[in-house]
C-alpha cells in the first residue's frame, strides 16, 4: 500500500510538471492581452483519469499555475488558473473513477476468483464498458465546461477588479476561443486516455 502511495504521488509530480510544459509550449497569443489559449488541459483531462481527482486537481492547479506565473503577464492569471484548473482536475477525476459498488452475492463470489487488476478493472470500468465510456466523456465534458465558465466568471467580475481591460467585452471575446481549447483539449485528452488504457496503462500505474 505505502509502495503504491508512493508511486502515485511520484506520477502526479510528473503529471504537474508535463502540465506545465503542455500549457507554457503550446501557448497562443489570445484576443485580450496577456490572455492566451493552451493545450495543458489535455494533460490535466489524462492525469484525472488515470490518476484519479486529488491527483488531477494538484496536476490542474499547481501545473497550470506555474504556467502563469512563468508566462509574460500571466501572473495576473495565476489565482483563478489555480482554482479553475484544479477544479477541472478534480470534477473529471471525480466523475471517471465513480465506482459502482456490487450488491448481488454471486458477484461477490465472481470477485473472489478474480486477480486484484480484474477487481479494479470491475470497479473501475463495471460490468458494461459503455457505461464507463459514458462517464468518462461526460467527466471530460463537464471538465471543458468547468474551465470555459470558470475563466469567463473571472473576467467578468475577479479580473475586472484587477485590471480594468477585463469586463464583459473581454469576457465575450474570449469565449470562443476557450471553447476551442477546451474542444480541442476534451478530444486529444479523450484520444490518449483510450490508447493508454488499452495499452494497459492501469496495470502499470497500480
Amino acid at each position: 500500500m505505502e509502495n503504491k502511495q508512493t508511486k502515485k504521488l511520484v506520477l502526479s509530480g510528473v503529471m504537474i510538471a508535463l502540465v506545465f510544459l503542455a500549457t507554457f509550449f503550446t501557448r497562443i497569443p489570445g484576443p485580450v492581452p496577456p490572455g492566451y489559449i493552451n493545450f495543458g488541459d489535455t494533460v490535466i483531462i489524462v492525469t484525472a483519469i488515470l490518476l484519479g481527482r486529488n491527483s488531477g486537481f494538484f496536476a490542474g492547479a499547481f501545473g497550470s499555475m506555474l504556467a502563469d506565473i512563468v508566462a509574460p503577464g500571466g501572473v495576473i492569471f495565476a489565482p483563478i488558473t489555480f482554482i479553475v484548473k484544479g477544479l477541472e482536475g478534480y470534477f473529471i477525476g471525480r466523475i471517471a473513477q465513480y465506482k459502482q459498488k456490487s450488491t448481488e452475492e454471486s458477484e461477490e463470489k465472481a470477485i473472489q476468483q478474480k486477480t486484484e487488476t480484474e477487481i479494479k478493472q470491475d470497479l473501475l470500468y463495471g460490468k458494461n464498458p459503455g457505461k464507463y465510456e459514458f462517464r468518462k466523456i461526460a467527466a471530460i465534458i463537464t471538465g471543458t465546461l468547468i474551465m470555459v465558465a470558470g475563466y469567463f466568471i473571472a473576467e467578468l467580475t475577479v479580473l475586472k477588479l484587477v485590471d480594468p481591460t477585463f469586463g464583459y467585452t473581454a469576457a465575450i471575446t474570449e469565449l470562443p476561443f476557450n471553447l476551442i481549447q477546451g474542444g480541442v483539449s476534451a478530444i486529444l485528452g479523450y484520444i490518449l486516455t483510450t490508447l493508454l488504457q488499452k495499452a494497459g496503462i492501469d496495470k502499470l500505474l497500480e
